[in-house]
């Protein structure tokens, strides 16, 4: 059909101009090819494949990008095109997050969000207000907690939500999500007692008479999972297309999601997704999985839906002090909570490898990093691309070896909001030389992908960015940044969030950047980044994103 409307195109040309010579009709047959095609203008399309290198417009065929063309060949070129679609702003690749979990970022828009809440009591109010609108039994979720924001300057406890009353479970997550506060109805239903074991890589927070205190740690926190409701198929669609809503208006195109066992509602949904999705499952939770595909592996599936690496911890978090450090924690003797012993952490890393799986490995602390280098440099082979996430604190030798063995470090920028308060107490002086040092890590060559790590944080790539590059939190503090000889280039802190999450999931050939042959994800923004002091990158809004050259997002004036 195309060629069909084309050479009439080409055939009214031609007539107009009186002259039917062949070679006439072949360039005219090809400039009407061109016709057909979508043209996008811009003041200026950034490529992202080198510096300073931009262009005016953008063809796009069959949801990819054929041509670039700067200011003088467009110029040149623009009359041989009847639907140029003119974009006022400036275009970029679509961002990737490289590490979210977009389905739980759906549903905790439903939680009770605790994430400006300054004491236990105003916590205690909010949760007390929701009960009111909550059917007997119900469980109540809450979401994003920060106990170094409390007044009181302590963890809550089932003693503080019990004033409530018993009418409903209620299960309250740390903003990390590592650790969580339950009242008695929970630890009732779940029998966690006295006498209850503390489970591998877990803890359950005890009195002084030995008696839980509501608080649960790391493994201890799936001691509920027996009795938590399930979410149906109907409830995770309904949390994915919801989250997919507010991804695309943040300018996010792909994701490399953490979603558990959301693989069938993924499939189900596949033909209304307005994301690509990297699907990355926890390797204790495949079953579900193979069953769906036996033959499920890293690389699996198209451009929309593919199956991506698999997900493991090997320590906790260093907000709740369970990030595994070679050296105690500052005034303490606890060096945090490994999640599993080195020797099963390498069998798991070993097992997934010869199944064909990417591997991704949470690692907050040195001695995590430590543990799970020691695994990979056993399975090494170029092009493997393994994944440390987080990689907050290091040390010297761990970039070293991440270097020499290509690792990929995936990291969050924006976590320095609430983490500079409180890192520096944690670790001391000494540590914070290799602690969130993403421009070290750069400049060892390591590979970096930008992710959010949502719902833990909002998941706007221009906090991150603007993080990145000033070290600064939202409100402009600190005045210089926080260990401002890592701030970041705009170029480079860029990069985390287009060209680098493509790498991390080996799609650097289709997409992460604007050339031709890519896949045409991208979007346009109502300032230049390269081009605007930098406290202002945080405040860039995306107008609009384009999936495949489709728009499924436009901001209204």
């Amino acid at each position: 059909m195309k060629v069909v409307l084309a050479a009439l195109h080409a055939t009214c040309i031609l007539k107009q101009k009186n002259k039917y010579r062949f070679s006439e009709i072949f360039l005219s047959l090809l400039v009407s090819t061109w016709f057909m095609s979508q043209v996008f203008s811009a003041d200026r399309i950034y490529s992202m494949d080198s510096p300073n290198e931009f262009y005016r417009a953008m063809i796009i065929e069959n949801g990819k990008i054929t041509r670039l063309l700067d200011m003088k060949t467009f110029e040149a070129e623009k009359t041989t095109y009847s639907n140029i679609i003119e974009l006022e702003g400036f275009i970029f690749p679509g961002f990737i997050d490289s590490h979210i979990h977009a389905i739980s970022y759906g549903r905790y828009m439903e939680y009770v969000d605790l994430r400006n809440v300054h004491s236990i009591k105003e916590m205690v109010e909010i949760i007390a207000e929701k009960v009111k609108t909550t059917s007997e039994g119900e469980w109540i979720y809450g979401i994003a907690w920060n106990q170094e924001k409390f007044s009181e300057n302590r963890y809550p406890t089932k003693d503080d939500l019990d004033t409530i009353g018993s009418k409903n479970p209620i299960v309250l997550k740390r903003v990390c999500t590592h650790v969580l506060v339950v009242n008695s109805v929970i630890l009732e239903q779940a029998n966690i007692t006295r006498d209850t074991p503390d489970p591998e890589g877990g803890i359950i927070d005890r009195d002084i008479a030995g008696y839980p205190t509501g608080i649960l740690r790391e493994n201890a926190t799936d001691l509920i999972a027996s009795i938590e409701p399930k979410p149906s198929r109907g409830d995770l669609i309904r949390w994915q297309k919801k989250s997919q809503k507010y991804l695309n208006a943040f300018g996010i195109t792909s994701v490399h999601t953490l979603d558990e066992e959301c693989y069938p509602a993924y499939r189900t949904i596949k033909d209304s997704l307005t994301l690509r999705v990297y699907f990355c499952p926890k390797h204790n939770k495949l079953d579900f999985l193979y069953n769906e595909e036996p033959n499920a592996k890293t690389g699996l599936g198209d451009d929309m839906l593919r199956l991506g690496r698999v997900k493991l911890f090997a320590d906790g978090s260093l907000g709740a002090k369970t990030a595994a450090m070679r050296d105690p924690y500052e005034t303490s003797e606890d060096k945090g909570v490994p999640i599993h012993t080195k020797e099963d952490l390498c069998n798991i890393i070993e097992a997934m490898n010869r199944k064909g799986w990417q591997l991704e490995t949470h690692v907050i602390g040195d001695k995590g990093a430590e543990m799970v280098l020691d695994c990979y440099e056993n399975i090494y082979k170029h092009d493997y691309r393994p994944i440390l996430t987080h990689c907050q604190i290091l040390a010297k030798d761990l970039v070293q070896r991440m270097a020499k063995s290509e690792v990929i470090a995936s990291i969050q920028p924006f976590f320095i909001e609430t983490d500079m308060d409180f890192v520096e107490k944690f670790i001391g002086v000494e540590r914070m030389k290799y602690s969130y040092a993403w421009k070290t890590l750069l400049e060892y060559g390591i590979k970096c992908c930008g992710g959010s790590d949502a719902p833990v944080d909002i998941p706007n790539p221009f906090n991150g960015i603007y993080a990145a590059v000033t070290r600064k939190k939202l409100d402009g503090s600190p005045a210089t940044g926080w260990l401002p000889e890592q701030k970041l280039t705009v170029w480079d802190a860029l990069r985390l969030y287009t060209y680098g999450g493509a790498y991390a999931e080996y799609q650097e050939h289709q997409k992460g950047l604007l050339k031709p042959g890519y896949l045409a994800d991208f979007i346009v923004l109502d300032k230049d980044p390269f081009d605007i002091p930098t406290h202002e990158l945080k405040d860039i809004q995306v107008k609009n994103t384009f999936l495949g050259g489709k728009e499924v997002f436009s901001r209204i004036s």
